[in-house]
């Protein structure tokens, strides 16, 4: 039997093994699997703080301390990438002129309930729809583009992965392979609304478990997004968190805006306990007005995004 001192001695080396976690997820050393473990930062605090309620109990009281201080450190750390993305959410100077809804939702290569998620797609009839792991709605196109006729992306099986549908005529867009891995997996599709023009981007990235990758992609999206003029909506699956080092970067650089709340998509069984690996974010005079994330997945490990988009007078 563990008595009061070995039970006070576990939670200890615990806390040190994830004091440890949170300084690799703060300092960024190159580890593999860093990119997941920023993303997860306050998860990890919020594991810190059942911990040292733990060490309290167990008596190690000024050592429980020390590590609240350490906690609080680890959390004003992510915290300062959000207030980043935060201050960049100023009011546009102009008037609004168009309203754009927004449908993101990766809908999971192997969707069991996939007809279903078509036939929501098409019910919900947003301006815009973002599909990421089309294939998993692929034999129920159709459906979707009942209700948004104009389309980009998965013309062909072989490469079929993000496609983006809308109901509003899409002026030359296209769709690009996004290296290292040189998936099809970017869509920019410039469009206009009641005489406003926007270009909406939509972006599947790798999972965070290859670094390297994950900046590469970063790194060409950052270049393909410099050379864009005018509004542009930044939507997709980017396997991270804004509140990730690369992420916070990415936006800093190009001053990208978020909305007013950060809605959980993954895992789908934690709910809005999740993390926000889902995003939409907006540069220029758009700004998202609100944004939510669904109840049901519909078959998905994503629970999608629906945001309302103003669109101003520059």
């Amino acid at each position: 039997m563990w008595g009061r001192a070995e039970f006070r001695g576990a939670v200890l080396a615990l806390g040190g093994v994830l004091a440890v976690i949170l300084i690799i997820t703060s300092t960024s050393p190159g580890l593999p699997g860093e990119l997941l473990l920023q993303t997860l930062r306050f998860h990890l605090v919020g594991l810190g703080l059942i911990l040292a309620l733990f060490m309290v109990l167990f008596g190690a009281r000024w050592r429980a301390g020390l590590f609240l201080i350490f906690l609080a450190v680890a959390f004003a750390h992510g915290a300062y990438y959000v207030w980043q993305f935060e201050a960049r959410r100023t009011p546009p100077p102009g008037e609004l002129r168009a309203e754009l809804t927004l449908l993101n939702y990766n809908v999971l290569a192997s969707n069991r309930r996939a007809r279903e998620a078509a036939s929501f797609i098409a019910e919900t009839a947003p301006d815009v729809a973002l599909i990421m792991e089309t294939p998993g709605v692929e034999e129920h196109l159709s459906l979707i583009e009942a209700a948004l006729p104009y389309r980009l992306g998965c013309e062909r099986p072989a490469t079929c992965d993000i496609s983006l549908f809308s109901r509003h005529p899409i002026e030359n867009g296209e769709v690009r392979e996004i290296p290292p891995f040189r998936r099809a997996r970017l869509v920019i599709a410039p469009i206009a609304i009641d005489g406003a023009n926007v270009t909406v981007v939509g972006v599947h990235l790798s999972k965070p478990y290859f670094d390297e990758a994950s900046l590469v992609e970063l790194s060409y999206l950052h270049h393909v997004l410099s050379g864009i003029a005018g509004p542009v909506v930044l939507a997709g699956d980017f396997n991270a968190a804004v509140w990730s080092g690369p992420m916070a970067w990415f936006g800093r650089s190009l001053e990208l805006a978020p909305g007013p709340s950060y809605p959980a998509t993954w895992p789908v069984v934690l709910g809005p306990l999740g993390v926000p690996i889902d995003n939409v974010l907006t540069r220029g005079p758009a700004r998202v007005l609100d944004i939510a994330a669904g109840e049901d997945s519909i078959g998905s490990n994503h629970r999608y995004l629906l945001a309302r988009i103003g669109l101003y007078a520059p």
